[in-house]
């Protein structure tokens, strides 16, 4: 591989390596096409239970009522209904002793059934008195017509706070020639239809190949045969210095030893600086730092469940102070010049369902605003809810939230899904007080970084943990609404061991980028890789974005 000098590297008693970031020729960052390996969709299928009864395809259709509640029958809600059952999408109620219903989902093969439903507290009514032995105040049975499985989804709210969400309601279930029955517990049901999602599907092979762009001007910024380096982050300051932070440990898993290090380039990227340590709390697993540069001059770095300040570009910094939420890429700042915070909130709610006999816990996917760098923090909106089963990677987990800000137009999250592996978006028009639907984009990959760029457009980057791995990019001009995958950018696709060579971490332990834009519009994107049987390491590329389509497509 052609390395530029911008990335010659030198090798250096303490181990760092010193890479540059010279000034280079436009030609030379300019994008390549590349075939690169193409992979099916998954196939999932999402019912509307509005659009299964328009079609014929819930029995018996006398048992369900349009108009009124009626005892001994289902109640279908939707944005026509009478004023005062009147909902903003379909929704399925049940009255006292409806019957079971008979649903055909007209599918072939195994899935994983996940029912959409409205999480709901004690009655059902809003600030309804809490009834603590009832742990699923929304519940209904789920079973196939040959009773082969039979499962309870339920759901709980609180008591200010209903809230839609998605509850994994059966792993592998064979629905070829199989309906659902669904039953009434006695309990309210709030139930907007199934996602139906192929199991296993995660491992397919490629089914063939795709163009794609492909950068290939990259270095290392630091890399030691005994070390595990990982989860980077960048900041690029005001007076010119590139700033990277990362964690330093021996293995990938959690280490009493692991400590945030930091490399600086004073010289726009032509050599390194030897790392210093900026967080190494005892006992504490100090990992997944990031840096964000605020525009009074405050340099922030996040690190697992704290945040820390420094005003000399990271030479200093404060004592850590506690967050309330865990994001891999940190927080970003507002309209207001004040700093936001988007990621997981781990434990809303303790036994909030119970999935094939385990408990599952509530968490969220929260934003939370300081007004004094840390110190306090105030809420300021709950993108979306999402259940945490330990040791389980089957089920829909909106993992590793980063939220970004592009200023009076949105907030916009981007979360990891393992199951499928596709990205999440979820976009707030009003600074985090209400939320859009989640919405499941075609960019394959995780987790993401997120960073609005100077002609307006959004830059998502993203590890690549299938074959080739590596890291990749793509690039969203209607705010994240839509992503063009046909342009995605492949930044790595060298990472991994190949068969035959010994190896010291797994293929997919790489990733974690974090981008920033250069003064000249070309772009820094920093990540960990690791490379034919090398130990983790950090490493960027540069590369310049592929021109705007300015055909309105």
């Amino acid at each position: 591989m052609f390395t530029h000098p911008m990335f010659r590297t030198a090798t250096m008693v303490t181990a760092v390596v010193c890479g540059g970031l010279a000034p280079a020729a436009e030609a030379e960052l300019a994008l390549q096409r590349v075939e690169v390996p193409e992979y099916a969709d998954r196939g999932e299928v999402t019912c509307d239970i509005g659009q299964l009864i328009a079609a014929g395809r819930v029995e018996p259709a006398a048992a369900i009522g349009t108009e009124t509640r009626s005892h001994g029958a289902w109640l279908l809600r939707t944005p026509q209904s009478p004023t005062a059952l009147r909902w903003p999408r379909n929704l399925l109620n049940a009255g006292t002793d409806a019957p079971e219903l008979t649903i055909d989902p007209q599918l072939r093969g195994t899935y994983d059934v996940y029912a959409v439903v409205r999480a709901v507290h004690a009655s059902g009514v809003v600030n309804a008195p809490a009834r603590a032995a009832d742990p699923l105040p929304m519940a209904l049975e789920l079973a196939l017509d040959d009773a082969s499985q039979c499962e309870v989804v339920g759901a709980k709210g609180f008591p200010d706070r209903h809230f839609d969400t998605e509850v994994l309601a059966g792993c592998g279930w064979c629905l070829t020639e199989r309906k659902l029955i669904v039953r009434s517990l006695g309990k309210p049901v709030y139930l907007y239809g199934f996602r139906f999602v192929p199991s296993r599907v995660r491992d397919s092979a490629p089914s063939g190949t795709v163009r794609r762009w492909r950068a290939t001007e990259h270095g290392t910024i630091v890399q030691e045969p005994e070390k595990h380096f990982a989860f980077p982050g960048v900041a690029l300051l005001p007076g010119g210095d590139l700033v990277v932070v990362y964690r330093e440990g021996t293995v990938h898993g959690a280490e009493p030893t692991g400590k945030v290090s930091l490399s600086r380039s004073t010289d726009g990227g032509r050599t390194w600086l030897p790392r210093v340590t900026a967080l190494d709390r005892s006992g504490v697993d100090d990992r997944d730092p990031s840096l964000f540069q605020m525009r009074d001059g405050t340099l922030l770095l996040f690190s697992a469940d704290c945040l820390c300040t420094s005003r000399d570009g990271g030479r200093t910094w404060t004592d850590p102070l506690p967050t309330p939420v865990f994001g891999p890429k940190g927080g970003v700042e507002d309209e207001d010049g004040y700093i936001v915070y988007g990621g997981l909130q781990r434990a809303v709610q303790r036994d909030f369902t119970r999935i094939a006999g385990a408990s599952a816990i509530l968490q969220a996917n929260a934003a939370y605003r300081s007004r004094d760098w840390g110190r306090t923090w105030e809420p300021a909106g709950i993108a979306t809810y999402t259940l945490y089963l330990e040791g389980r990677s089957d089920y829909v987990w909106y993992d590793e939230p980063f939220l970004c800000v592009l200023p009076n137009q949105f907030w916009i999250f981007a979360a990891r899904v393992d199951l499928d592996g596709f990205a999440r978006i979820i976009r707030s028009p009003d600074r985090g007080r209400t939320w859009q639907p989640v919405l499941k984009t075609p960019v394959w990959g995780y987790p993401q970084h997120l960073l609005p760029l100077q002609d307006g457009r959004l830059l998502m980057t993203y590890g690549y943990r299938r074959p080739p791995f590596g890291v990749r990019a793509c690039l969203s001009s209607d705010q994240g609404q839509t992503w063009d995958v046909a342009d995605e950018i492949v930044l790595r696709m060298d990472g991994g061991t190949p068969p035959a060579q010994p190896r010291v971490v797994a293929d997919g332990d790489l990733g974690y980028p974090t981008s920033v834009q250069l003064a000249d519009g070309s772009i820094l994107t920093v990540y960990y890789h690791n490379t034919a049987g090398s130990n983790c390491f950090i490493a960027a590329t540069h590369w310049t974005l592929p021109a705007p389509d300015l055909s309105g497509k």
